[in-house]
């Protein structure tokens, strides 16, 4: 595969997901995907709201986006990071390692702050409740 093609082929997806999710109504959009384990348990992963986060940001309401999921907000510079070092790794002869997700110490630490966010924001307690998804 030529490295044109590799450009134009993540080009066109990453601009099409983009525009699906800012001309779309997310929150009640039939047709995109459903969190399998709210669906069969009634309580939020940690993933809940991050499609609504998503749509937020590309509408640059970022505290609108924080209500969805404010771990997928602190964790979008991450996110980023990893794609760019990504996309230039397939790009260009010299190649760079990500190597934060490498520490032990950063995979255990996000490990942790992803479990605790996962069961607080389905705690009935104020402040808790605030982490669960809401409009």
């Amino acid at each position: 595969m030529s490295k044109a093609f590799k450009l134009i082929l993540i080009s066109t997806t990453v601009s099409a997901v983009a525009l699906l999710y800012f001309f779309t109504d997310v929150g009640t959009a039939k047709y995109l995907p459903r969190c399998p384990f709210n669906y069969l348990t009634g309580l939020f992963c940690p993933g809940c709201g991050s499609q609504r986060a998503f749509a937020a940001l590309l509408h640059g309401h970022l505290l609108a986006a924080g209500k969805f999921n404010l771990l997928f907000i602190v964790c979008a510079p991450l996110i980023i990071y990893s794609a760019l070092i990504t996309l230039i790794n397939a790009f260009s002869t010299r190649q760079f390692s990500q190597k934060i997700f490498y520490s032990p110490l950063f995979v255990k630490g996000l490990l942790a702050i992803v479990i605790f966010f996962w069961v607080a924001r389905n705690l009935p307690l104020y402040p808790f409740y605030l982490l669960a998804p809401h409009s």
